[in-house]
């Protein structure tokens, strides 16, 4: 009678020994069906992302079924990363643990994704360390840049500014400061307080002797205009719609102001340097472009350009028609404004300034410099 009653509590452990390796071979094939289920859900991105993972759940855990397996998946979103979490349960039933009244062993577990978001590639970089609104988008502004990314630097408390009716994707926006004058209501992904990037291009930016005069003060009054590389000074005049055809090469501008009314722009293998803050292009009146910078050589890929270091001046863009250009546009010192239904459509495209305002602009982007 004595054996009889020890046998009953060494045969129930020896039970719940058994017991506990099934529920460990449980446990296995539970984790291996949900983290299947979120490697395969998480591929597919966070739009449907519970709903897919539950049905891959359903079709990995056939083999649990006695278990009424239950799974909760789930995702968090930051600007850098996708985390996808899921959690399962299920109940695996005894038999000699029964003995000791223990009828279910819980198996509960739990595993995540991490996924890095592609922010894209940064192609407007916007320098000014404190200026308040230094990147601004009023009203009717609209950018269409699903690859491109914006790096904005100020840390001032209202670092950029985004009014209502405005149109504008982008892959990611940071802003390096810790609040933005929104009118315009949730903006996607972009974030405040992010950290300020130094943009890579100063290092390589070639230097350019302007040398002596080429042609100075001219005024052109429409008609067919050929223009050639060289230094420009004094006031160039484009009036009365010109088309003006560009022959390959660098155009230096040197205390050299172009003014531009109207008319079309072409050149293919042309690249535009801006000596100092007094130098630059203002275009105005609808104008209409296909310009493309040199593919190889010191200006590879180089559309317009100045030295760093030089005090800030504006560069303003006051219409175009259809304004199609490639390349970098580094314009570091220069507080940029384009108003007036400017419209560009800019391939293989990085834009780097000071500061920058859309003033009722549309632009088409896509990075690549």
């Amino acid at each position: 009678m004595l054996f009889a009653l020890l046998a009953i509590p060494v045969i129930g452990m020896v039970g719940f020994s058994v017991d506990m390796v099934r529920s460990s071979n449980a446990k296995s094939a539970l984790r291996a069906a949900l983290d299947a289920s979120l490697l395969s859900a998480a591929q597919e991105g966070t739009s449907s992302f519970q709903t897919t993972a539950n049905a891959y759940f359903g079709s990995n855990v056939n083999q649990l079924a006695k278990l009424d397996p239950i799974a909760n998946f789930s995702f968090a979103e930051t600007r850098n990363e996708v985390v996808y979490k899921g959690t399962a349960t299920a109940n695996v039933g005894t038999t000699f643990a029964a003995i000791l009244g223990i009828n279910n062993i819980p198996v509960t577990l739990s595993a995540s994704v991490t996924q890095p978001k592609d922010i894209g590639e940064t192609c407007i970089w916007v320098l000014d360390e404190s200026a308040n609104h230094a990147l601004t988008f009023n009203s009717e502004a609209t950018v269409v840049a699903p690859e491109c990314a914006i790096q904005v630097n100020s840390m001032n408390s209202a670092a950029a500014s985004f009014s209502s009716n405005i149109n504008i994707q982008f892959s990611d926006i940071c802003i390096a400061g810790p609040g933005v004058t929104n009118n315009y209501g949730p903006i996607a992904n972009m974030e405040t307080s992010c950290e300020p990037k130094q943009e890579p291009f100063t290092a390589k930016m070639p230097t350019v002797n302007p040398g002596d005069c080429d042609y100075s003060s001219k005024n052109f009054n429409g008609g067919n205009v050929t223009m050639h590389p060289g230094t420009y000074c004094g006031n160039i005049n484009f009036n009365s719609e010109p088309y003006v055809d560009f022959a390959p090469g660098l155009y230096i501008l040197n205390g050299s102001s172009w003014n531009v009314n109207g008319g079309e722009w072409y050149g293919d293998g042309v690249t535009f340097y801006f000596h100092d803050n007094k130098s630059g292009i203002q275009f105005n009146s609808a104008v209409k472009s296909n310009l493309t910078p040199p593919t190889s050589g010191d200006y590879k890929d180089i559309m317009f350009f100045e030295p760093s270091g030089l005090p800030k001046s504006n560069f303003i863009f006051n219409d175009s028609r259809d304004f199609k250009i490639e390349g970098l546009v580094y314009l570091p010192s220069r507080d940029t404004t384009y108003n007036a239904n400017s419209i560009w459509h800019a391939r293989k495209f990085t834009f780097v300034v000071n500061t920058l305002k859309l003033n009722q602009t549309n632009w088409d982007l896509t990075p690549g410099v």
